[in-house]
């Protein structure tokens, strides 16, 4: 079924028209394998659920898979025929980031649907009374008792599909008169491994009870709203009608789920399937029967329970000391910036692509650091544009206004991203060439994760771990080994050449890092400043880039020795 064109697929499946339309505005001609297993599966479910016992689905597929749209597409597909307003659709995720970035994708897919589906985002970035009234109708979402009174019984959504974040769910739940979840059909859980492992303020309890609370009548006996139709398509049922519910059906969803029934136990699935994206190569991609069972929870193997990596990911390593870590992070960086600008060149008839390289460490202090003297290195050498810092430390909106910059493709602002590891989950730039792990980290799961900014949707990446010395590559070994195929991996180098030619430029940029930094701390530089071009020496501002011959750095042991005596200083800060 992933073979066929959008159209046809989507006949077979009986999905709705808006959504076939919306898919191939929006330059989709097939089904990626993980949708077109899932999709049908849920469509059928739906079609059929009151002579089917509905299941519950656990999805383990890789990052840029296409996960979002295996949910995003059967709820809407499901909701396209209702007639009145209710929240029937719950998707959580475990950041704000995230949780934007999925209401996007509802909300550009919901656009043409007949009965004009309204997708809600409560992730606590606006005030809370002004969420309030975005998913409550009325004017008034205030929480006293008069209020209270007002609220028929089943609830007056603003919504169809809600898309949160646990700890603002909660307040909903807790404060906002009218919120109910008692009409809830589909919850999706994105990221499943980490809500889980995390309270997040007994969130899952909370939702599970809400569901299955008897409804509550309204308080004022003499307030006819309960046989009321409103004219944009919401009302106020009966408490008989309200009892009439089918069956809620839980969506799990991540690129490294678990299997522990420990950990799932908490959601009470009922008899869940499970769908591996690894196993689709080994079945059959054509034919509507691809939506089959491919086994459940207690079906645990090997081969299903190792991590898995794009097949387009190209996995390499390099190894250096300490103190050379951010000297070869330039070189890669410079490297592998010329080398896909020489690419783009080569290509005259096509448009200029866009590629940014993520580079990740370790801690929010050592993100903005590395983004700092980056900054100052970039800004001494003539390297082009600056790179920027992707972290808790910017605010939502500006979290946002950057992740905008680098999904427009005209918009060329940005070709280096320093992230912590709030960015190695979910989040799609479709521009990400390379993934470089500067702090490589302690766990399998965090890696894959991190990994899976590149390589997405069928498309080429690289990924390249900086490793300190042997005793580091060792332990990424054995954590490599815990991911499917560590083969894969190669080693790899950077010129001598390149690094030579950086070393007076980088220690007299490590100097002006301490003045940058100190100059935040007396809040006379903005930390979201990308130009440091004004705190250089005036001797390194005007200075142009060396040309040099290409040596490897891994294959020149005296070139070795004398870099890393170049870099000797003191460098806690950045390594």
């Amino acid at each position: 079924m992933a073979r066929l064109p959008i159209a046809e697929a989507a006949r077979r499946w009986g999905m709705a028209e808006f959504l076939v339309r919306n898919l191939q505005s929006n330059g989709h001609e097939h089904f990626f394998p993980i949708q077109a297993l899932t999709i049908p599966d849920a469509i059928i479910a739906e079609r059929h659920m009151t002579s089917l016992r509905i299941r519950d689905v656990c999805c383990a597929a890789p990052t840029g898979s296409g996960k979002t749209l295996a949910f995003v597409l059967p709820v809407l597909n499901a909701l396209a025929s209702r007639r009145v307003r209710r929240l029937r659709a719950l998707v959580i995720l475990p950041s704000r980031d995230l949780a934007q970035q999925v209401y996007g994708v509802f909300d550009a897919y919901r656009k043409g649907s007949r009965n004009d589906l309204r997708i809600g985002l409560a992730i606590g970035q606006t005030e809370f009374r002004a969420e309030q009234k975005k998913l409550i109708l009325g004017d008034d979402a205030d929480s006293g008792a008069d209020n209270k009174r007002k609220i028929p019984a089943g609830g007056i959504s603003a919504v169809d599909v809600l898309v949160c974040t646990p700890g603002r769910l909660v307040d909903h739940l807790d404060n906002t008169p009218g919120f109910t979840l008692q009409h809830l059909r589909w919850l999706v859980i994105d990221e499943a491994d980490r809500l889980l492992s995390q309270s997040y303020h007994g969130w899952i309890q909370r939702v599970l009870d809400c569901v299955h609370a008897p409804p509550t009548q309204s308080m004022d006996s003499k307030d006819n709203s309960t046989d009321k139709i409103y004219s944009d398509g919401t009302s106020s049922e009966s408490p008989s009608d309200i009892c009439q519910r089918v069956q809620l059906r839980k969506l799990l969803y991540s690129a490294t789920l678990t299997k522990d029934p420990q950990k799932l136990s908490s959601l009470r699935l009922i008899n869940p399937k499970y769908f591996n994206a690894h196993d689709l190569k080994r079945r059959s991609s054509t034919g509507v029967n691809d939506s089959r069972d491919i086994g459940n929870m207690n079906g645990n193997n090997l081969e299903n329970s190792l991590y898995r990596m794009p097949e387009q990911l190209k996995e390499c390593t390099v190894e250096c000391t300490a103190e050379q870590k951010p000297i070869v992070l330039l070189a890669l960086l410079l490297e592998r910036l010329k080398e896909y600008e020489e690419s783009s060149i080569s290509s005259p008839n096509r448009k200029k692509k866009k590629n940014i390289i993520v580079v990740f460490t370790s801690s929010l202090e050592a993100t903005h650091r590395l983004t700092r003297l980056l900054q100052l290195l970039f800004a001494a050498g003539n390297y082009g544009t600056p790179p920027v810092e992707f972290s808790s430390n910017l605010n939502q909106n500006q979290r946002s206004m950057l992740m905008k910059r680098c999904n427009d493709e005209n918009d060329r602002s940005v070709s280096v991203l320093i992230c912590s590891d709030g960015m190695s989950r979910g989040m799609d730039l479709a521009s990400v060439v390379a993934v470089i792990h500067y702090d490589v980290p302690g766990m399998a799961k965090t890696y894959v994760h991190r990994c899976g900014r590149t390589a997405r949707a069928g498309q080429d990446g690289t990924a390249i771990a900086i490793l300190k010395g042997k005793g580091q590559a060792g332990q990424f070994a054995k954590l490599r080994r815990l991911i499917a195929l560590p083969e894969r991996v190669t080693k790899t180098s950077v010129k001598t050449s390149l690094v030579r030619c950086v070393i007076p430029l980088y220690r007299q940029c490590v100097s002006c890092l301490k003045e940058v930094l100190a100059a935040e701390d007396r809040n006379e530089l903005k930390s979201t400043s990308p130009d440091l071009t004004q705190w250089l020496p005036s001797s390194v501002r005007d200075r142009q880039p060396q040309q040099n011959s290409e040596d490897d750095l891994s294959s020149d042991s005296d070139s070795s020795s004398d870099i890393s005596s170049a870099t000797s200083m003191s460098l806690s800060s950045t390594t």
